[in-house]
Protein backbone atom coordinates (compact mmCIF):
# COMPACT_ATOMS: atom_id res chain seq x y z
CA UNK A 1 0.00 0.00 0.00
CA UNK A 2 2.94 2.31 0.91
CA UNK A 3 4.69 1.79 -2.71
CA UNK A 4 1.17 3.08 -4.29
CA UNK A 5 0.88 6.33 -2.25
CA UNK A 6 4.02 7.00 -3.03
CA UNK A 7 3.41 6.37 -6.83
CA UNK A 8 0.60 8.87 -6.42
CA UNK A 9 2.23 11.34 -4.88
CA UNK A 10 4.84 11.22 -7.51
CA UNK A 11 2.60 11.47 -10.58
CA UNK A 12 0.59 14.25 -8.71
CA UNK A 13 4.66 16.55 -8.22
CA UNK A 14 5.09 16.05 -12.02
CA UNK A 15 1.99 17.03 -12.92
CA UNK A 16 1.92 19.78 -10.58
CA UNK A 17 5.12 21.31 -11.99
CA UNK A 18 4.19 20.15 -15.66
CA UNK A 19 1.54 22.63 -15.17
CA UNK A 20 3.81 25.49 -13.22
CA UNK A 21 5.98 25.89 -16.41
CA UNK A 22 3.33 26.80 -18.61
CA UNK A 23 0.96 30.05 -18.93
CA UNK A 24 -0.13 30.25 -15.66
CA UNK A 25 3.20 30.89 -13.93
CA UNK A 26 4.08 34.62 -12.87
CA UNK A 27 5.03 37.09 -15.38
CA UNK A 28 4.12 38.61 -18.87
CA UNK A 29 3.05 35.84 -21.74
CA UNK A 30 1.56 36.56 -25.00
CA UNK A 31 -0.58 34.68 -27.62
CA UNK A 32 -2.56 34.33 -30.48
CA UNK A 33 -6.40 32.52 -31.21
CA UNK A 34 -9.02 32.89 -33.55
CA UNK A 35 -12.36 30.70 -34.24
CA UNK A 36 -16.05 31.32 -35.06
CA UNK A 37 -18.18 34.18 -34.13
CA UNK A 38 -21.60 34.06 -33.28
CA UNK A 39 -23.91 37.12 -33.03
CA UNK A 40 -26.86 36.96 -30.20
CA UNK A 41 -30.08 38.81 -29.73
CA UNK A 42 -31.39 41.20 -32.14
CA UNK A 43 -27.62 41.07 -33.93
CA UNK A 44 -28.47 37.72 -35.28
CA UNK A 45 -31.26 39.15 -36.87
CA UNK A 46 -29.05 40.89 -39.08
CA UNK A 47 -26.04 38.68 -39.29
CA UNK A 48 -24.52 35.54 -39.69
CA UNK A 49 -21.96 33.36 -38.28
CA UNK A 50 -18.47 35.04 -38.88
CA UNK A 51 -14.85 34.51 -38.20
CA UNK A 52 -12.64 36.16 -35.84
CA UNK A 53 -8.48 36.32 -35.00
CA UNK A 54 -6.66 38.25 -32.58
CA UNK A 55 -2.91 38.63 -29.83
CA UNK A 56 -3.07 38.58 -26.36
CA UNK A 57 -1.31 39.78 -23.52
CA UNK A 58 -1.55 37.96 -19.76
CA UNK A 59 -0.05 39.25 -16.78
CA UNK A 60 -0.15 36.90 -13.82
CA UNK A 61 1.06 38.47 -10.40
CA UNK A 62 2.61 35.59 -8.52
CA UNK A 63 1.12 33.67 -5.58
CA UNK A 64 -2.39 34.93 -6.16
CA UNK A 65 -5.02 33.28 -8.88
CA UNK A 66 -5.97 37.06 -10.16
CA UNK A 67 -4.55 38.21 -13.90
CA UNK A 68 -4.79 40.79 -16.29
CA UNK A 69 -5.22 40.65 -20.32
CA UNK A 70 -5.49 42.62 -22.70
CA UNK A 71 -6.79 41.34 -25.75
CA UNK A 72 -6.52 42.77 -29.55
CA UNK A 73 -8.98 41.14 -32.14
CA UNK A 74 -11.01 41.55 -35.38
CA UNK A 75 -14.31 39.95 -36.16
CA UNK A 76 -16.24 39.91 -39.70
CA UNK A 77 -19.75 38.52 -39.80
CA UNK A 78 -21.92 38.57 -42.73
CA UNK A 79 -25.07 40.18 -43.39
CA UNK A 80 -28.17 37.81 -43.04
CA UNK A 81 -29.91 36.74 -46.33
CA UNK A 82 -33.22 37.55 -44.23
CA UNK A 83 -32.13 40.84 -43.41
CA UNK A 84 -32.32 41.77 -47.17
CA UNK A 85 -28.93 43.38 -47.29
CA UNK A 86 -25.77 42.13 -48.72
CA UNK A 87 -22.74 43.61 -46.84
CA UNK A 88 -20.70 43.09 -43.31
CA UNK A 89 -19.94 43.85 -40.03
CA UNK A 90 -16.14 44.38 -39.29
CA UNK A 91 -15.12 44.56 -35.46
CA UNK A 92 -11.60 45.74 -34.10
CA UNK A 93 -12.08 45.20 -30.30
CA UNK A 94 -9.64 46.43 -27.80
CA UNK A 95 -10.33 44.29 -24.10
CA UNK A 96 -8.57 44.97 -20.94
CA UNK A 97 -9.81 41.98 -18.40
CA UNK A 98 -9.34 40.66 -15.32
CA UNK A 99 -8.59 36.28 -15.22
CA UNK A 100 -9.31 34.50 -11.99
CA UNK A 101 -7.71 30.23 -12.49
CA UNK A 102 -6.09 27.45 -11.62
CA UNK A 103 -2.57 27.55 -12.07
CA UNK A 104 -0.90 24.00 -10.55
CA UNK A 105 -2.43 21.69 -12.72
CA UNK A 106 -2.34 20.55 -16.53
CA UNK A 107 -6.14 21.49 -17.54
CA UNK A 108 -6.56 25.01 -16.28
CA UNK A 109 -10.36 26.38 -16.16
CA UNK A 110 -10.36 30.24 -16.02
CA UNK A 111 -13.13 33.01 -15.86
CA UNK A 112 -12.49 36.47 -16.95
CA UNK A 113 -14.48 39.42 -18.06
CA UNK A 114 -13.89 43.55 -18.49
CA UNK A 115 -14.29 46.45 -20.58
CA UNK A 116 -13.13 46.76 -24.07
CA UNK A 117 -13.39 49.39 -27.05
CA UNK A 118 -14.68 48.83 -30.58
CA UNK A 119 -14.89 50.14 -33.39
CA UNK A 120 -17.72 49.30 -35.81
CA UNK A 121 -17.30 49.20 -39.31
CA UNK A 122 -21.03 48.58 -41.29
CA UNK A 123 -21.35 48.44 -44.82
CA UNK A 124 -24.81 48.02 -46.65
CA UNK A 125 -26.22 47.22 -43.03
CA UNK A 126 -29.19 48.30 -41.82
CA UNK A 127 -28.92 47.30 -38.43
CA UNK A 128 -30.25 49.07 -36.04
CA UNK A 129 -27.86 51.30 -34.45
CA UNK A 130 -26.77 52.44 -37.44
CA UNK A 131 -27.17 55.82 -37.54
CA UNK A 132 -26.32 57.61 -41.03
CA UNK A 133 -22.80 56.54 -40.47
CA UNK A 134 -21.43 53.51 -41.49
CA UNK A 135 -18.82 53.65 -38.45
CA UNK A 136 -18.55 53.97 -35.01
CA UNK A 137 -16.68 53.63 -32.24
CA UNK A 138 -18.13 52.19 -28.80
CA UNK A 139 -17.38 50.61 -26.01
CA UNK A 140 -18.58 48.01 -24.10
CA UNK A 141 -18.07 44.82 -22.09
CA UNK A 142 -17.24 41.10 -21.77
CA UNK A 143 -17.02 37.83 -20.10
CA UNK A 144 -16.38 34.32 -20.80
CA UNK A 145 -14.47 31.10 -19.59
CA UNK A 146 -11.95 28.91 -21.27
CA UNK A 147 -9.57 25.82 -19.97
CA UNK A 148 -6.15 25.97 -21.08
CA UNK A 149 -3.97 22.85 -21.52
CA UNK A 150 -0.40 22.91 -20.73
CA UNK A 151 2.30 21.30 -23.80
CA UNK A 152 5.17 22.03 -21.80
CA UNK A 153 5.77 25.42 -22.53
CA UNK A 154 3.24 26.19 -24.17
CA UNK A 155 -0.21 26.23 -23.85
CA UNK A 156 -2.93 25.30 -25.49
CA UNK A 157 -6.43 27.59 -24.84
CA UNK A 158 -9.75 27.13 -25.69
CA UNK A 159 -12.49 29.45 -24.10
CA UNK A 160 -15.76 31.44 -25.68
CA UNK A 161 -16.73 35.10 -24.32
CA UNK A 162 -19.84 37.07 -24.46
CA UNK A 163 -19.57 40.83 -26.03
CA UNK A 164 -22.06 44.06 -25.32
CA UNK A 165 -21.40 46.69 -27.31
CA UNK A 166 -22.84 49.91 -27.27
CA UNK A 167 -26.19 51.98 -25.54
CA UNK A 168 -29.53 51.59 -26.76
CA UNK A 169 -29.37 48.83 -29.59
CA UNK A 170 -26.77 46.55 -28.35
CA UNK A 171 -24.39 44.63 -30.83
CA UNK A 172 -23.82 41.33 -29.05
CA UNK A 173 -21.84 38.19 -29.99
CA UNK A 174 -20.16 35.41 -29.20
CA UNK A 175 -16.71 34.50 -30.10
CA UNK A 176 -15.19 30.79 -29.82
CA UNK A 177 -11.37 30.50 -29.85
CA UNK A 178 -8.72 28.20 -30.13
CA UNK A 179 -5.08 29.40 -29.47
CA UNK A 180 -1.88 29.20 -28.31
CA UNK A 181 -0.38 31.24 -25.18
CA UNK A 182 4.06 31.39 -24.38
Amino acid sequence: MRPLRLLALGVLTFLLAAGARAQGTSGLHFGFEGGVSYPQGDTKDFFDNGWHGGALLVWNPPVIPVGLRVDGAYHKLDASDAAGSIGSAKIFAGTADVVVGFRAILLKPYFFGGVGYYRLDFSDSSFPSMSNDDTQNETGWNAGAGVSISLRNIDLIIEARYHSIGSGDRFEFVPVSIGLVF
